[in-house]
């Protein structure tokens, strides 16, 4: 399963590096040297730091303030249009308000049309009508109040994956750590083990196991210390690093602060602030101005009909969206209390593991027990301490998760 973390990890990495690098002038440190050898400082970095790095010097922090500037250029947009419309309307108001039908046709030739007919027809055939004001006026200003919101969305996620990433990287230090741990515990066996095979207490078949056991922890280390690696060396092209860089996260791999879920505050906050809601809200505004511009078609027509089918579509997708955020955060409130539970679980059985490797330790010194016990004794610590540091990270995914459930969320709308 850990190895599975760290695929997955790498995988994430693999992403994001095809998505580009964060441009940063800092990301090198001043070189040192040390005889004729001229080696780069080590960059030390928080978790915090990395945050505000990616949030604000990366190319994905780049494409999120690109995609606010479309936002916001799109909501200009909708404004300029709504004026244009209006405008139009205006003029059309004015001549109406002229009690002689032969002035009116007069004005409106001089704005090139033949009559006041023809004038509100032409706009009529561009969309220029009383009904596409309003939308516009929609359009307008939704596009104006959600231009933040899917930035701070785009943020959100940059933030959540960063959080993914560090801790990946965090994970992977940890499982090398612990994996050399296990190797040198392993090779302290086998010198005991030798020791009392030429004093006779022990025999060859012992000592066989004991080194097929450091065997298999040498190569848990070597794969451990590629893992690593790895993961270093993507993390550092995310930073705009050299490959080779020496990054040191100086964070360590906990559990982040833990506070009372309530659920129900969750759910009141998902519902009034997440970006699905607000999408579905305005999609179902919009198709309800469709369908009353048609009101007064024959209600057996095609356009009547379509328009009908897509109002109420578009309502019942406003009231499932409800529903769905509600789910969400209440999936990802209890999936929180699980990913606790679970790590409560490993650290509890890590302190199991251990004392059995104790216990059995002191039998086999007794010769009360066999050296196979204790080498089955030392692998499950070996795994119940990996499994911690596999439970903390996914804990504080899990955590971040249940925040950003309760925003605006990860996902953009359209405007």
């Amino acid at each position: 399963m850990i190895r599975e973390k760290l695929l997955c990890a790498a995988m994430m990495l693999t992403i994001f590096m095809c998505s580009g690098a964060v441009a940063s002038a800092e990301c090198a440190p001043e070189e040192m040297t040390e005889g004729d050898v001229t080696t780069s400082a080590a960059l030390q970095l928080t978790l915090e730091e990395a945050l505000v790095r990616m949030t604000t010097e990366s190319t994905q922090a780049e494409t999120a303030d690109l995609n606010r500037k479309a936002d916001q250029a799109v909501a200009k947009g909708y404004s300029e249009q709504y004026q244009r419309i209006n405008k139009v309307l205006d003029a059309i108001d004015s001549i109406e308000g002229i009690p002689d039908a032969t002035i009116q046709d007069m004005v409106a030739n001089k704005l090139g049309y033949q009559s006041l007919m023809d004038m509100i027809m032409s706009a009529q055939e561009k969309g220029v009508t009383s009904g596409n004001k309003k939308i516009m006026s929609l359009r307008r200003n939704f596009a104006n109040e959600n231009a933040d919101n899917n930035f701070t969305a785009d943020i959100n996620q940059i933030k959540q994956d960063t959080i993914n990433l560090y801790g990946s990287v965090l994970l992977a230090e940890e499982n090398y750590r612990i994996a050399m741990e296990n190797l040198t515990s392993q090779q302290k066996l086998l010198m005991d083990v030798q020791a009392k095979k030429n004093v006779g207490l022990l025999s060859k078949k012992d000592v066989l196991q004991a080194k097929s056991s450091v065997t298999e922890a040498e190569k848990e280390v070597r794969s451990a210390k590629t893992m690593m690696e790895n993961a270093h060396m993507s993390l550092n092209y995310l930073l705009g690093c050299p490959v080779l860089q020496k990054v040191i996260l100086t964070d360590e791999l906990s559990a982040t602060t833990e506070e009372a879920i309530d659920t129900e505050e969750a759910v009141k906050k998902g519902l009034s602030n997440r970006n699905e809601i607000r999408g579905a809200d305005f999609a179902r505004d919009i198709y309800q101005l469709l369908f009353e511009q048609v009101k007064d078609y024959p209600k057996n027509s095609a356009t009547y009909l379509t328009a009908q089918v897509r109002s109420l579509e578009a309502e019942k997708t406003s009231r499932d969206a409800r529903a769905k955020i509600e789910i969400d955060v209440r999936n990802k409130a209890a999936q929180l209390q699980d990913k606790r539970a679970a790590l409560d679980a490993a650290i509890a059985l890590r302190d199991y593991a251990a004392e059995g490797l104790r216990l059995v330790k002191l039998t086999n010194e007794q010769g009360l027990s066999t050296v196979q016990e204790v080498l089955n004794a030392q692998v499950s610590y070996y795994k119940a301490d990996l499994n911690v540091v596999k439970a903390i990270s996914e804990y504080n995914l899990s955590a971040e998760a249940f925040k950003n459930a309760q925003s605006v969320g990860t996902m953009r709308i359209p405007l």
